[in-house]
């Protein structure tokens, strides 16, 4: 540690530190319009400088290291007389006329202006106005009346400015605002990797540019809003709410858009969410989140959620009070329990739903109805997988931390799209590649962004040089077997491995026929791995399957526990990262929402299994395969609950539906792909007469106790209450009660000792029959879970997730061009959706997004298909 003087103040710093970042985090104010801490300085707005002890003349604070003894003065005259004139050549370019008057904060929005006729932007009519750090910068530098260029023509004023660009539904550019910081072109460039952003043009005419220059979503921008987040003006901003986004307070919680559950801040105004920005608690996510974190609180709007709770009379739902919903929810469930006996109810627990309520649900079920019939719409992938790293490593609780990802030197990534189904773990993905030099391999059939990453960028360039690829000395390569041939093709890998690591073993993996895949790329990888066996703790492999089909999704953990054991023996448990669908696969198993001894699990539920069904949050008619299927069987059944925030395809066919809080109006906790705890903290109002999951489950409990003449103490009335139990009755989860735990810190791990050993794989066989095409589907990264389970039309705001894509080679051999209407059949069902023409997907294939209109694709997929097949053709 380094001693300074900082303004006559002793301090310490860490020695080397950047001094721009020291001054800041001892609460000194120092302007830094350009700087990104964690980043390289830019050193271009020059409005950071300070005078240091010995040095001649000012200095940036943005370029020095800190170093012992060194004293450093933020506030004299000199330096405030210095920033000030650097900050008035900033203003020459925006519009400043607000920003240096000294009576600014007396003008009210209908205002016109007394200085002068040109000033048409104004700190009161701009979205940003009182979280702008320009204006910021502007009051705390004094620029009142500070005008250097009195009587000369105004260079803002005299120029015309760019159009705006408000043509997407997530941001809004406005280049007339920007003062070339160049903050929006770093961050897209070093921190997220995408080089979406650029500079255009030179000298004056210099501009921020997306992509070639055109709007923002023919670029290639997720819309991640890292650009916001750094942007120190009104440049760019988010389109939502951006008139009201002054928030009142600020809630930390948790993203329930996949299992790596990103920490959020939310900005909340009238007990409304109106604002999400990151929230540095995670160590995974830190400060970014994609599209769906940032943007998914408006994917609904509060009129189109349950807001009244509702009971079937003949076929139609008429709402009515909680008090009559329990009554008749309880009355129903009686019936069914005193003439089938307590196994013929059966529960289904959403994989976004809380621990709490998965914990409350489960306690209703074994506790006072008797019943082990509990299950998920997540429950047949995760008993898939669990089962296939039970085999290899003796257990499913993995210990493998997700936050050491990026530190990777070696990393293999079997997945559909990680940058689409997982983004933030695509993100510390392409962080070990950029940062770390890591190895890549990636697995899949369908082009993801990742697999651009396969070797490491040469300076100043985004995309991987070819000849980097294809060096003497492998960094990377993607192995893009035929569809539905990636079990074979990990299990092929493992085959060439095993002859040179493990050669016991290479008889009980065999030889495997490998589709698509040639020899060389297959010893290319099996290099790369075979160099990654020293490196300790810096082997990643990382498995994300699709739901869509179970069956092979274990097959394929088994080949990448393989993969892992031969690399790693029995520490391999530590190289493995799972990272299920959705965000609390991990929490609501942990909990019990698991079938018990005896227990039915969704299947055998479905499939007359069950005369009752009670489902908190899940929605079996979006998420589970043969749609049609499905929903006879939820009509068929005598008695069906729902407990969801919005009007799903299942909700239409209850008996009682029950208004929920949606997931930003709900206290709980979540335990994600690496078993962190993640709090969510209660940031909406209820809507009309939403109740709290908990609240619901405590009184139909107590009814049905009732009904039943039996004792039932509920777990409690919170979620804090709830999970004091928890604590101290979960196996792994002593000491988490709210007090205690981190939010994205503290992790659960149960005890287990872990082994390593090679499993059995067999390779799905790959369909064959001509004329017909392998569907293929995943999670997409734009479409939003809630809004599709009600079809809405916004569900994918950009509308680029709504087609069938099929790859050109098949499109034009098939007779089908872009964007035209295909007629897209299996066995009976047939659906008639619009073309996208893509090499995204491999030759012999098609793929349709998982939740396109409320999980469409799933009425094409029988339940036991474990590769299905469609037949395509012109509409």
């Amino acid at each position: 540690m380094a001693k300074l003087n900082l303004d006559g103040v002793g301090i310490e710093a860490q020695d080397g530190a950047q001094l721009v970042e020291v001054i800041k985090q001892n609460g000194v104010f120092i302007s830094n319009l350009c700087y990104i801490d964690g980043l390289p300085p830019y050193a271009g707005c020059r409005t950071c400088l300070v005078e240091i002890e010995g040095a001649r003349g000012l200095q940036l604070a943005c370029t020095t290291r800190v170093t012992d003894g060194m004293a450093v003065r933020s506030n004299t005259a000199a330096v405030l007389d210095a920033r000030q004139a650097v900050l008035s050549i900033i203003n020459a370019n925006h519009s400043d006329r607000c920003l240096t008057c000294h009576r600014r904060v007396h003008c009210m929005p209908g205002d016109i202006c007394l200085r002068d006729d040109t000033v048409t932007h104004r700190c009161l009519t701009c979205a940003k106005n009182y979280r702008c750090e320009l204006q910021t910068t502007n009051e705390m530098l004094h620029m009142d009346n500070y005008e250097p260029w009195l009587g000369e023509e105004r260079t803002y004023y005299e120029t015309e400015q760019p159009e705006a660009d408000r043509a997407n539904p997530f941001l809004e550019f406005d280049p007339q605002m920007c003062i070339i910081c160049t903050r929006c072109v770093r961050a897209c460039d070093e921190i997220r990797h995408t080089g979406a952003i650029t500079l255009a043009g030179r000298g004056y005419e210099t501009r921020i540019a997306f992509g070639a220059g055109g709007p923002i979503h023919e670029s290639n921008c997720d819309f991640c809003g890292a650009c916001i987040d750094v942007c120190p003006t009104a440049t760019l901003l988010e389109k939502p709410n951006k008139w009201i986004a002054k928030t009142e307070t600020w809630v930390s919680t948790t993203c329930s858009g996949c299992s790596v559950g990103c920490t959020l801040s939310m900005g909340v105004r009238n007990g409304k969410v109106v604002m999400v920005k990151p929230d540095r608690l995670s160590p995974v996510s830190w400060d970014q989140i994609c599209v769906r974190g940032r943007f998914g609180y408006d994917s609904i709007k509060a009129r189109d959620r349950l807001t009244r709770h509702q009971v079937r009379q003949g076929d139609a739902l008429l709402q009515t009070t909680f008090e009559l919903a329990v009554e008749n929810a309880a009355t129903r469930l009686g019936d069914v329990i005193r003439q089938h006996g307590p196994q013929s109810v059966g529960f289904l627990v959403a994989p976004w739903a809380t621990n709490e309520e998965a914990y409350s649900a489960q306690k209703l079920a074994r506790g006072l109805i008797g019943t082990e019939n509990i299950d998920s719409s997540a429950g047949p992938l995760a008993n898939a997988v669990e089962g296939a790293l039970t085999g290899a490593f003796g257990t499913h609780i993995l210990s493998a931390d997700l936050a050491q990802l990026a530190t990777a030197k070696t990393i293999v990534v079997i997945a559909d799209d990680l940058e689409s189904s997982h983004n933030v773990a695509a993100l510390r993905v392409k962080d070990a590649v950029v940062n770390n030099a890591a190895r890549l391999i990636v697995v899949s059939s369908r082009y993801g962004e990742v697999a651009d990453f396969i070797a490491p960028p040469p300076s100043g360039a985004i995309m991987p040089s070819p000849q980097l690829v294809h060096s003497a000395e492998p960094t990377g390569v993607w192995l893009r077997p035929s569809p539905g041939g990636e079990t074979a093709t990990v299990a092929g890998l493992c085959s060439v491995l095993a002859e040179g690591l493990r050669p016991a073993d290479a008889g009980l993996i065999g030889d495997v026929l490998i589709p698509g895949v040639s020899g060389a790329d297959i010893g290319q990888a099996a290099s790369i791995l075979m160099g990654a066996t020293g490196d300790e703790g810096k082997l990643a492999i990382v498995f994300a399957p699709s739901p869509a089909s179970p069956a092979l999704a274990a097959e394929t953990a088994k080949a990448a526990a393989n993969l892992a054991v031969l690399c790693r023996g029995d520490q391999a448990i530590d190289s493995f990262y799972y990272l299920p669908p959705d965000v609390n696969v991990n929490g609501i198993r942990d909990m019990g929402a698991r079938p018990g001894v005896n227990g039915k699990d969704l299947a055998a539920m479905l499939a007359g299994g069950v005369r009752a069904l009670v489902a908190i949050g899940d929605n079996p008619a979006m998420h589970v395969r043969d749609q049609e299927r499905v929903e006879a069987a939820l009509s068929a059944l005598d008695c069906l609950i729902v407990i969801d925030s919005v009007q799903t395809d299942t909700a239409k066919l209850a008996h009682v539906a029950f208004a929920d809080l949606p997931t930003n109006g709900k206290d709980g906790t979540y335990a994600n792909a690496d078993r962190r705890l993640l709090r969510l903290s209660r940031a909406e109002s209820a809507t009309g007469d939403q109740r709290d999951c908990l609240e619901v489950l405590n009184a139909l409990g107590t009814a049905l106790a009732a009904h039943l003449g039996k004792e039932f103490l509920t777990p409690g009335e919170d979620a804090a209450t709830v999970m004091n139990e928890i604590a101290a009755f979960v196996d792994g989860y002593a000491g988490a009660t709210y007090n205690n735990l981190e939010s994205g810190v503290t992790r659960v791990l149960p005890a287990h000792s872990a082994t390593g050993r090679i499993q059995t794989v067999t390779p799905a066989s790959l369909p064959t029959e001509d004329g017909r095409l392998l569907l293929t589907t995943s999670r997409s990264l734009y479409t939003m879970r809630e809004a599709a389970a009600i079809h809405s039309e916004e569900a994918d705001k950009l509308h680029r997730e709504e087609f069938l894509e099929i790859n050109p080679a098949d499109a034009a051999a098939l007779g089908i061009g872009q964007n035209r209407p295909v007629i897209v059949r299996n066995g009976s069902h047939e659906l008639t959706l619009a073309a996208a023409l893509t090499d995204a997907v491999a030759p012999g294939s098609v793929y349709l997004p998982l939740y396109y209109d409320g999980g469409i694709v799933n009425r094409l997929i029988a339940a036991e298909d474990a590769l299905p097949t469609v037949t395509v053709r012109p509409a």
